[in-house]
C-alpha cells in the first residue's frame, strides 16, 4: 500500500513540475521577445486584457505606482533605436500554480547600453485559456539604490 501511496505522490510532484515548467517558459519567451523587440510574439503570449503597472520605489518612501497600456508599452519597445543596448536579467523565478492560476515572481536588474540602470521585482499573473498560459498582469517594482 505504501508504495503505490509513493508512487502517487511522486507522479502528482512530477505533473507539478511539468505545469511550472510550461509556466516558466511563457516568461522566458515573452523576455526573449522583449530583447529581440518582437512584439507580436511578446503580444501572443498575454491576454486581451493584460494590465500593466509599475511602482517607482523612493528613497524616502514616496513610491509612485503608475498603470501603462500594453499597446503603449509595445510601441515604446519597438521603437527603441538600433544603437541602444537594453537587457533585463531575471535572477530567479517563484513560481506558484494554483490550477488555472500562476503566479511568478522575478527578480531583476535592468541594463542600458551596459549600466546598471534600476532594479527590482516583477510579478507576472498567468491564466490558463485552453490549454496554453497567458499573461493577465505584469507589475514590476522600480529601484535605482541597491542593485545587483
Amino acid at each position: 500500500m505504501s508504495f503505490l501511496l509513493l508512487l502517487a505522490i511522486s507522479i502528482s510532484k512530477a505533473q507539478q513540475a511539468d505545469v511550472e515548467n510550461d509556466v516558466k517558459k511563457v516568461i522566458i519567451t515573452f523576455f526573449e521577445g522583449f530583447h529581440q523587440k518582437d512584439t507580436l510574439l511578446m503580444k501572443y503570449l498575454v491576454s486581451d486584457d493584460i494590465h500593466l503597472q509599475s511602482i517607482i520605489v523612493s528613497p524616502t518612501n514616496e513610491n509612485v505606482l503608475s498603470s501603462k497600456n500594453f499597446e503603449d508599452f509595445l510601441i515604446s519597445i519597438a521603437t527603441i533605436p538600433e544603437e541602444v543596448k537594453f537587457e533585463e536579467k531575471l535572477h530567479s523565478y517563484t513560481i506558484s500554480v494554483y490550477g488555472v492560476l500562476a503566479t511568478v515572481s522575478t527578480p531583476y536588474t535592468f541594463y542600458l547600453n551596459d549600466i546598471i540602470s534600476h532594479c527590482g521585482v516583477n510579478i507576472f499573473q498567468l491564466y490558463l485559456d485552453k490549454n496554453k498560459w497567458k499573461i493577465v498582469s505584469i507589475m514590476d517594482s522600480r529601484q535605482k539604490d541597491n542593485c545587483y
